[in-house]
């Protein structure tokens, strides 16, 4: 009971100084602007999980750190990256992810989070965790991808009921993985890709930027995805390519099954 009461406190506490501290610096410009674009987005039929934007004048020509400043609230992000730090240096635990919850994360019930990993802190809530998911050591998600010229790729991040990230991946904005799919040890994911339900990306995959990979497919270590893939297919090389092989048989056709509708019937008694 008093740990209870200690943590509530705590947690309630942090959220009051995360609320106050947000009043004491201004919204830039690219916060607004980004502020607009989620909710013009949250209207749409069919939401989109990334856009593109581009820093205006002398700010294009500056590093990424002033950058980050300029797209959020100062506070918000150094408030939020202390959590985060702190989150990465526990084990797996309850704590670990109420802290991760007040730095940003979005996580469902019964995920695994190993310890160091990383988030985005420019960014809050773009990143989430269903129920289930497992995400392995010095995992990195960001929200934010800076390239050059000052254009900027912010998206969310969704990993699906079940899914298994391996440690040392990289996620960037924009991605959706799908519920039980099983992503491998040291993936490279670019922006903008949707991996399916229950594929199997092997370790040191690379996956380029706005690539599809159909449900059910199966990318074997080391290949280089520069293009969608189909489902229940098999991908392999460097650029990846399709084989002939499949990842699951078609449903036999019913016509060729034995007894199909007498298969339940009660054998007639003489």
């Amino acid at each position: 009971m008093v740990f209870k009461f200690i943590y509530r406190n705590y947690i309630e506490t942090i959220t009051f100084l995360k609320k106050m501290t947000g009043h004491l610096f201004p919204k830039s410009k690219y916060y607004r602007k980004i502020q607009s674009w989620v909710e013009n987005n949250k209207k749409r039929k069919f939401p989109k999980r990334y856009f593109v934007m581009r820093l205006e004048g002398e700010d294009a020509n500056k590093n990424a750190i002033f950058a980050s400043f300029k797209l959020g609230i100062k506070s918000h992000m150094i408030f939020r990256g202390y959590l985060a730090k702190i989150a990465s240096l526990l084990p797996p635990s309850k704590f670990q992810r109420a802290l991760l919850r007040v730095a940003g994360l979005i996580i469902d019930e019964d995920v695994f989070i190993a310890p160091e990993i990383t988030i985005d802190v420019v960014l809050n809530g773009w990143t989430k965790f269903r129920k289930g998911s497992s995400i392995g050591i010095r995992v990195n998600c960001f929200n934010h991808l800076f390239e050059q010229n000052g254009r900027i790729i912010l998206g969310y991040i969704d990993i699906g009921e079940g899914a298994s990230i391996g440690g040392f991946t990289t996620i960037s904005p924009g991605v959706f993985i799908g519920e039980k799919a099983d992503i491998g040890a040291e993936v490279k994911i670019g922006p903008g890709v949707r991996i399916g339900k229950r594929t199997k990306i092997g370790p040191g995959v690379m996956i380029s930027s706005f690539v599809s990979i159909g449900e059910g497919a199966v990318v074997k270590p080391g290949s280089v995805v520069l293009e969608n893939m189909p489902s229940y297919t098999v991908v392999e090389g460097n650029p990846a390519k399709a084989t002939n092989q499949k990842t699951r048989h078609k449903r036999p056709l019913s016509g060729h099954l034995v007894n199909v509708k007498s298969e339940n019937k009660p054998a007639n008694v003489i």
